[in-house]
């Protein structure tokens, strides 16, 4: 245990940016090791506090609450970690990313907001969303985490297990109307299990997350072209709307440009044909399935990708 949540910390520091928003996205990243840690216990927090002092973050941001609360499950929060101080003034996002947003947002626009049947709750959530993900996975442990309710952004993880890594989905830990959490769970969280199971590196921290939040981002983009239902197609919509406001709005990803970024940019790259650190047996067939939702909605046809 110690040695997955040293290994994981410090792979947290290793993110393609650099001061206050490097500060800011280590911090992001060891409140959800800590969940971890949390789930592991009390003595999982010795590797990541031994990271967290050697590293010397004085001002997380508001992520840092998370860690704190998280950590004060098992005793007493260390002197020297970060405090939610706001880290410093970080660059808003560029042109090509604006730009981006705005074509996405024309193309929201564009989609059908019809009269919602009435929503029936569903057993099972990633069994469900396995209609929208080309490529799901089943092998997943499901995890209670309604004790850490309001202290979890990311529930997905891999964990060390007693023959090897475990791959984990806590869940209960947002409170929400059931078709909102069908999607988060179903597509969202969903893709990014397919995506652990489909890698053999690394992609959970540091700039392994922008592969792997660029893939569950443009699952719901595929998603939101190809569904008929109206509650789905809602929530799918709204959450689309939320990524491009974040990216400026949010109080915690606007010192984040360059993750919140990836969840558009990154997204309309691989329907287009980019995107680092997404295995193939993923892009392609979520590729093949972009283009037939466009080619047979009349809702669908302007692109949302960005000229080149």
């Amino acid at each position: 245990m110690w040695a997955w949540a040293a290994g994981r910390a410090l792979a947290a520091g290793d993110v393609p940016a650099s001061g206050a928003e490097q500060a800011a996205w280590t911090v992001r990243s060891w409140a959800e090791i800590a969940l971890g840690c949390a789930l592991l216990g009390p003595a999982a927090f010795d590797g990541l506090d031994t990271v967290v002092l050697a590293t010397r973050i004085w001002r997380g941001g508001p992520a840092a609450d998370r860690l704190r609360a998280l950590r004060a499950r098992a005793g007493p929060v260390p002197r020297g970690y970060p405090s939610p101080e706001d880290p410093g003034h970080v660059e808003g996002p560029g042109e090509d990313t604006r730009d981006a947003c705005r074509r996405l947002a024309a193309w929201c626009a564009t989609i059908p907001d019809g009269p919602a049947g009435p929503v029936r709750p569903v057993r099972d959530h990633l069994r469900w969303g396995e209609r929208h993900r080309p490529h799901a996975t089943r092998e997943v442990v499901i995890v209670d985490g309604s004790r850490f309710t309001g202290l979890a952004w990311r529930t997905w993880m891999r964990l060390p297990g007693e023959r090897g890594p475990v791959t984990v989905l806590v869940d209960h830990t947002h409170r929400a109307p059931e078709i909102r959490r069908r999607v988060w769970r179903g597509v969202h969280d969903g893709a990014h299990l397919d995506h652990l199971a489909a890698c053999d590196d690394e992609i959970e921290f540091g700039r392994g997350l922008l592969a792997a939040e660029t893939y569950a981002m443009a699952v719901e983009l595929v998603a939101l072209a190809e569904t008929r239902d109206a509650a789905v197609r809602r929530v799918l919509r709204h959450g689309v709307l939320e990524r491009i406001d974040r990216i400026s709005a949010h109080p915690e990803l606007r010192s984040l440009p360059t993750l919140a970024s990836a969840y558009v940019t990154g997204a309309l790259s691989l329907l287009e044909g980019g995107a680092e650190g997404v295995p193939e047996k993923l892009r392609e067939p979520l590729r093949a399935r972009w283009v037939r939702a466009r080619a047979g909605a009349a809702r669908c046809p302007p692109s949302p990708v960005p000229a080149r």
